[in-house]
């Protein structure tokens, strides 16, 4: 089987060589709680030898399908009907963005007939080791423990056009988070057909694109007509500001909407905006100013990661522009105005 579904990851500037092994010994012994502190360690070491969010972000997204394979070849031991499915992973794992407190979101493809009481046994055990070793359970419930997440191609493939085809759906899925997702453990080949089908479907029905559309529309800048910025007005966060769902999903999204119109190939968002870019639809100085937007929000989510490890908090996505130095606070309003350029080029049809 080929390391997480797509490619080795293991050696110079990536995994340390090894560690493979070791997460299995400690998957088949139950013993994976100390894969908290490595996640860690390792992303702090990545950030502290110059490695972009980028490239971090990458890295410790191929460290965690390294941990789901160990997790998953531990439990095949126990249902060797296993070995025969493919385990995905879907959102910010698919797209190799992960970071510190990324949670669960997976898919089971099982393309065997198997007792279902089998199957719940097996997936509520796989789901509650990944989240020993520090992939946190869904809040929304994307994990292969959920019925709804698992089933064979025919399954698969009439849930997710069923979602994306009514309007009046609404769940997790929401968001494009159905349309990015590769394997991570089993055979990669039914995957890829998934998801080309998938993608097919979407730029072939005017619906649900425009249903992924539709949900820019109540986007609004997080910034005044007068450059203020305009945080939570109430709460534990009151004065914060979410770089993730206020700025970082509507570049995910918009970027994923005109990749799919366009048949741009990459999963990952900078790859997308620089393949964009490439062939003429968005402009070269939009896109030196998206990816320098995306650079600094997602550098800002690892630090926040690590932050909140050393003084033992949960991870969030929120910043207090009242803290931030002059500096920051232009990068911050320059990435937020490139978005809203970006969304507002979506919406409008604009190099559709």
């Amino acid at each position: 089987m080929e390391l997480n579904g797509e490619r080795p990851v293991n050696g110079i500037g990536g995994v340390p060589d090894g560690l493979l092994d070791e997460l299995r010994v400690m998957a088949r012994e139950g013993k994976l709680a100390g894969i908290r502190r490595i996640r860690l360690d390792l992303v702090q070491e990545w950030l502290d030898q110059g490695a972009s969010a980028e490239r971090a972000c990458k890295r410790l997204t191929r460290f965690n399908r390294d941990v789901v394979v160990a997790v998953l070849e531990a439990h095949a031991a126990q249902y060797p009907w296993l070995a025969q499915c493919t385990f995905m992973e879907f959102g910010s794992g698919g797209r190799e963005e992960m970071v510190p407190g990324s949670d669960q979101d997976n898919g089971l493809l099982i393309p065997v007939r198997v007792d279902e009481d089998e199957v719940d046994d097996c997936t509520q055990s796989i789901v509650i080791a990944l989240d020993g070793a520090g992939l946190s359970l869904c809040d929304g419930g994307v994990m292969v423990s959920n019925a709804e997440w698992r089933g064979d191609f025919d399954a698969w493939l009439a849930r997710l056009t069923g979602w994306l085809s009514n309007p009046a759906e609404k769940g997790p899925w929401q968001s494009g988070l159905i349309l990015d997702f590769r394997a991570v453990y089993g055979a990669g080949d039914e995957v890829r057909r998934l998801r080309e089908r998938l993608w097919e479907y979407v730029r072939t029905k005017p619906i649900a694109l425009s249903l992924l559309v539709r949900e820019l529309t109540d986007y609004r800048l997080p910034l005044t007509l007068f450059g203020a910025f305009v945080t939570e007005r109430e709460g534990v966060w009151h004065g914060f500001l979410n770089i993730k769902s206020s700025v970082l999903a509507h570049l995910t999204n918009s970027a994923r909407i005109l990749a799919l119109k366009h048949g741009v190939r990459p999963h990952n968002t900078c790859e997308r905006v620089r393949a964009l870019g490439e062939a003429g639809h968005i402009a070269k100085h939009h896109v030196r100013s998206l990816l320098d937007g995306w650079e600094y929000l997602q550098r800002k989510r690892l630090d926040i990661g690590l932050e909140c490890d050393r003084i033992g908090l949960p991870p969030h996505n929120y910043v207090n522009p009242a803290a931030l130095d002059r500096g920051e606070r232009l990068r911050l309003k320059a990435a937020i105005q490139a978005v809203e350029k970006l969304v507002r080029l979506v919406q409008a049809g604009s190099g559709l």
